[in-house]
Parts: C-alpha cells; sequence; structure tokens
C-alpha cells in the first residue's frame, strides 16, 4: 500500500442527535466503555500510519466542550483542524474540504458516531483507492427490504444486490471537490458523500465492513456499543478450545463439508451426514468451555441423530453454549484431503458456519490442504479436520 500520498480524514461529528432524546449531551460526547463516541472514532485514524490528517467537524457550541474534555484528555497528534459545521451535514463537510491541507491527496469522511470502523477495513478502503476515483465501505444486508406505499408493499428488490454504506468513504481530493462543486450549482443535497460523486458520473467500488461497524444513532444503540466494549477482546474471559474428527471415504454418500454439497464420487461414512469439519469446530467450541464432545451431546447411539445435518448440531452447540454465558467468537480450521479440490466451496462454507454462529464471515477462517499423497488422506481413504475455536463470556444472552 502506498505511502506516497498524504491521506486526509474529515470526521462528521456536528449532528445534533435529535434522536437520542432528551440529553443535554450531544450523542458524540456520550461515553462507551468509559470514552467518549467521538473519542473511539477518532483512535481509529490517529493510530493508522497511513493517515496524515484528521479534521474533526462540530457544531459551533461545542468546540470548546472538546477542546476542554477530548483535546485535554487523549493525545492527538494529527487533528489539524476543528471545523464549524454547517445547517447540514453536506455543508459540515464542505467547511472541511476547504480548509484541508494543500498536500492532500485523498479524502476519507468517516461519522463521529461509528466508533467501531477496524483499522484493517480503513486499511482496505485505503487500498482500494490506489486504483480507483472513489470507495465505500459497507456490508451486504441481511434483512428482506421492501418498498412500501400507503402502508402497502409495492416492490421486494433483489436482496443480493443490496449494500448498507457505511463509513469511511474516500475518494481522491479532485474528485470529491468536483462533485461537490457539481451539487452546489444545483442546489442538490444527498444523504452522503458518494452520492454526490455518482452524479457526475465517476464509479464508487465497494469494500467488504463488518457488521459491527454500528452508527450510534438512539439510545438502544449505546446499549449495544457498551457491549461490544464489554465484549471486545475479552481477555479474562475469553477461552480457547482444539478440536479434531476424522471420518471414512466411502462410496454411496453424499459428501457433506461446512454444510455443502461437493461434488465427489465418494462421500462421508458417519451416523449424521458425517459432516467432519463441523463435527471438528462443534468439538473445539465445546472443548472451549469444559463441555466434552460431540460423542457427550450427541451420542451415535441415539436414532434422533441419524443421518442429521450437522449444521443443526452447531446450532444446538451455540444454544449449549449460550446457557453457560458463553458465544463463539473466532474460528480457524484446516481440512486434509488429497480429493477433491475444495478452494470454490469455501466461502459458502464459511457462510453457513458464520450464520449459524452469528458471526462475521471474516471471523471464520477455513484452510484446506493436501498430504502429498502421504498417509490414510493421501490415499483418498478418509478425511480430517483439526480446528481452533475461541469464546467469549457473555451475559444477558
Amino acid at each position: 500500500m502506498y505511502k506516497d500520498k498524504y491521506i486526509s480524514v474529515i470526521i462528521a461529528a456536528a449532528g445534533t442527535g435529535t434522536r437520542m432524546g432528551l440529553s443535554t449531551v450531544s450523542k458524540q460526547f456520550r461515553k462507551i466503555g468509559g470514552k467518549p463516541i467521538l473519542a473511539h472514532a477518532i483512535e481509529v485514524f490517529e493510530k493508522n500510519k497511513y493517515i496524515d490528517e484528521i479534521l474533526v467537524v462540530l457544531k459551533k457550541e461545542d468546540i470548546s466542550y472538546f477542546k476542554e474534555n477530548i483535546l485535554v484528555s487523549f493525545q492527538y497528534n494529527k487533528i489539524s483542524a476543528l471545523v464549524e459545521g454547517g445547517s447540514e451535514r453536506q455543508d459540515s463537510i464542505h467547511n472541511a474540504i476547504v480548509m484541508l491541507d494543500n498536500k492532500s491527496d485523498i479524502v476519507l469522511i468517516h461519522d463521529g458516531v461509528r466508533p467501531f470502523i477496524e483499522e484493517t477495513s480503513v486499511n482496505m478502503l485505503i487500498q482500494c483507492l490506489e486504483e480507483n476515483d472513489a470507495a465505500a465501505i459497507g456490508v451486504p444486508l441481511k434483512d428482506t427490504i421492501k418498498m412500501i406505499e400507503d402502508d402497502t408493499i409495492t416492490f421486494t428488490p433483489d436482496r443480493k444486490n443490496l449494500f448498507a454504506v457505511q463509513t469511511p468513504q474516500g475518494f481522491k481530493k479532485d474528485i470529491l471537490i468536483k462533485a461537490y462543486d457539481k451539487a452546489y450549482s444545483v442546489n442538490y443535497y444527498g444523504t452522503d458523500d458518494t452520492v454526490l460523486v455518482e452524479r457526475i458520473g465517476i464509479p464508487v467500488k465497494t469494500v467488504q465492513g463488518s457488521y459491527r461497524n454500528i452508527k450510534i444513532t438512539t439510545e438502544e444503540d449505546i446499549t449495544i456499543a457498551n457491549s461490544f466494549i464489554e465484549n471486545k477482546g475479552e481477555k479474562i474471559n475469553m477461552r480457547i478450545g482444539i478440536g479434531m474428527d476424522v471420518h471414512r471415504l466411502t462410496e454411496g454418500r453424499q459428501l457433506i463439508l461446512g454444510g455443502v454439497e461437493i461434488e465427489h464420487h465418494l462421500g462421508l461414512l458417519g451416523h449424521s451426514d458425517a459432516d467432519v469439519l463441523l463435527h471438528a469446530i462443534m468439538d473445539a467450541l465445546l472443548g472451549a468451555c469444559a463441555l466434552g464432545d460431540i460423542g457427550k451431546q450427541f451420542p451415535d447411539t441415539d436414532i434422533k441423530y441419524k443421518g442429521i445435518s450437522s449444521l443443526e448440531l452447531l446450532k444446538e452447540v451455540r444454544r449449549i453454549l449460550a446457557d453457560k454465558n458463553y458465544k463463539a467468537y473466532q474460528i480457524d480450521s484446516v481440512i486434509a484431503a488429497q480429493k477433491p479440490k475444495l478452494a470454490p466451496y469455501i466461502d459458502k462454507m464459511r457462510e453457513n458456519i458464520a450464520r449459524v454462529l452469528d458471526l462475521d464471515i471474516n471471523q471464520i477462517g477455513i484452510k484446506a490442504t493436501t498430504t502429498e499423497g502421504l498417509g490414510f488422506c493421501g490415499r483418498e481413504e478418509g478425511i480430517a479436520v483439526q480446528a481452533v475455536a475461541t469464546v467469549v463470556k457473555v451475559s444477558g444472552l
């Protein structure tokens, strides 16, 4: 990733926070984990080695509060300006654009009430801007969206083509200025910065973000944010487990791994669907909580588990963990199989596991390897899987 470009960040924090209720403190100064929301957001960019300057946009009446309560408490070396906001968000961002350093090449724009943006997401956005004029972080929609008119559904767009855009959004500086100039020339106000760039014919690339990158808007969001802080990297209450499973390959059976049907002339032998990947993962999760293994939880002497999908068993493992106030946090695994080639199926496996465990796909690692023809895997007599899982102790599940 390049460092010959000067990268500026504009953090928009001039909102009124009217949906937060009757609090006398602007929402960006509310505390989560003992620290103002805005401070969480700034820190990600302050610590990022690729960022050169940060401009914070605030309501006029909040500037002195920021100086007295944020700047004196936290060591920020990259803040180059505190910018007075305008009547609309677009006006606020424009006020910051005209104050950018003359050396600025790339501009990232971020909401000051998105405290959980991850460094990896920021770096991916910057990397995307090496070859593109504009890019935005976001996530695929989980919910089905409906168009309504007079309280009646009129249309259901295809969810697979819908993308929830977050911030930061990134732009080449000259493109951003051109987009703003065009918008003001026709008195157009957009809901975000990418729409202004779209209107001048510049394509905006998408970069995978995180479902944790929430925008704090309501009082309920504060509760969610505090739970994120409480559970973030629970060093004392984090536990690690390992799992290993082996199943024999045989004719007349469907090969299923990670809940995905794999095209192959052999399948795995077992009491259930013999999904050796999920079995190893379940053993790792159970082991992390000292709850035995799948043989103890789902004995092969019990007829109700005959031929059952291991995805259903994984759901049950999630419930078992929840009963003990544990939640899966991260999975890593490796599949040893000479044949078939598994690379085309791995992303779907990760999606299945993430969905069942209520995790982001980037919390699920799956690798596949051969054994160079050695051992029972190399002779195509069976498939083996090793898995490692981390779980965290959480309350109120």
